[in-house]
């Protein structure tokens, strides 16, 4: 198995070589004052997590439980109706972001934070991925210099979705999650995999991807002081072999999950778990990982949209817990422990509650041997409008209905 390089040995990393390599890179956090550490004080959380058989001696530094945070932020549109690019909008939305790092450290002492999908930029309506490209942000642009300042003021990791465009990739944006550490570098850029829209994927052009990023890149994670980070946006947390790659690739331990839900039908029982937030505990479950959801807030012009109809942001912990949630729709900053060690006393226990080292993983190959939709399919041109999708969709479900794969409804 092979784990990216330690946050702590990576001193000269810039966001100018993040970019460059697409992979999770390293940090190194700055000293703070012992006044400040006394904010960041978490409590001992192994009451929550009865002792386990060991399989492994203790070795290594310990990480000590931390408060990591959820922020729900709000957002305002960064294009009008028309589709065009409005600059002061995304101005106001990164000083929000920046004063909400500020007071998740302040307020809560929080070491970790993540903020939502399309927290910085989003559109008041559909766009064409053409319309996209002027209000999009670089991996080492003026944006991330400023919030890397916020983390560094603030000693934390803050994750974040941004809309990139990257030069090696005209006319092409990216949803990505990127994670800034307390080095203020851009320690970790991951873009996202799945999901039919007018961004490209890494996948719609993988050929060429991977001669410029390298094959880590679909998967990063690094290596900091406080655990293992990734990060998963929004409904890449619903195609189980994403984090699972993290997880398995770079051993990831909290996975850091923007997104923004839509609002939810009023005849929807709410009595019932909906099947966004099943389907987070199970991931968490399964890989024994720490997840943070971070829903989007307030958008536009509504300041307090109604929580029930949203699907809550969530600290969920390695047994499939939820630690705390969000309980408006509003602006909130939802806090909890983290606690590695005890994650990483699971991980190394004995017994059938390690899922992962009970991983069998060669009866499984075979499985994923067959082809089903392709890669590479959009590498001649970017897709502009989101039903270019369909003509690959029909080629590939015709294929699986040939094999027998699946099977055609009746007449």
């Amino acid at each position: 198995m092979k784990f990216l390089k330690n946050a702590s040995s990576q001193t000269a990393t810039t966001r100018r070589k993040a970019l460059i390599t697409g992979v999770g890179l390293a940090a190194t956090a700055g000293v703070i004052d012992s006044a400040k550490a006394q904010v960041g004080l978490a409590k001992d959380t192994a009451p929550m997590y009865p002792p386990v058989a060991p399989g492994i001696d203790p070795s290594g530094r310990k990480v000590e439980p931390y408060k990591a945070a959820c922020v729900q932020s709000a957002a305002i549109p960064t294009f009008n109706q028309d589709g065009k690019f409005l600059p002061e909008m995304l101005e106001r939305n990164l000083q929000n972001m920046i004063a909400l790092v500020k007071q998740s450290t302040e307020d809560h002492g929080a070491r970790l934070m993540c903020f939502p999908e399309f927290g910085l930029q989003i559109p008041s309506g559909p766009l064409r991925a053409e319309q996209w490209m002027p209000g999009t942000i670089v991996a080492d642009g003026p944006e991330l210099e400023r919030i890397g300042r916020a983390a560094q003021d603030a000693n934390a990791f803050v994750a974040f979705n941004g809309i990139e465009r990257i030069n090696a990739f005209p006319g092409r944006y990216f949803l990505s999650g990127m994670i800034v550490g307390p080095s203020g570098d851009l320690v970790l850029n991951y873009r996202k995999l799945t999901s039919l829209s007018n961004k490209t994927r890494p996948s719609d052009v993988l050929s060429e991807w991977l001669g410029h990023f390298g094959e880590e890149s679909l998967f990063p994670v690094v290596d900091t002081e406080i655990g293992r980070l990734a990060c998963v946006i929004a409904a890449d947390m619903y195609v189980p072999e994403v984090m699972r790659g993290m997880v398995l690739r770079g051993g990831a331990e909290v996975i850091m999950n923007p997104t923004a839900s839509a609002a939810l039908p009023e005849e929807n029982n709410f009595d019932i778990p909906i099947v966004t937030t099943m389907a987070r505990r199970v991931r968490a479950y399964e890989n024994l990982a720490f997840i943070l959801l971070s829903n989007l807030g307030p958008y536009g012009n509504d300041p307090q949209p109604p929580h029930s109809r949203k699907q809550p942001s969530q600290i969920i912990d390695f047994k499939g817990n939820m630690l705390a949630g969000s309980q408006t729709g509003g602006q909130e900053i939802v806090t909890a422990t983290i606690d590695i060690n005890a994650q990483r006393k699971a991980r190394t226990a004995l017994g059938s509650g390690n899922l992962l080292a009970a991983l069998q993983t060669p009866l499984y190959r075979q499985t994923y041997e067959a082809d089903f939709a392709p890669v590479d399919g959009l590498e001649e041109s970017p897709i502009q409008e989101t039903p270019e999708h369909n003509n690959l969709l029909r080629q590939t479900i015709g294929q699986l209905v040939e094999r027998g794969t699946l099977i055609a409804p009746g007449l």
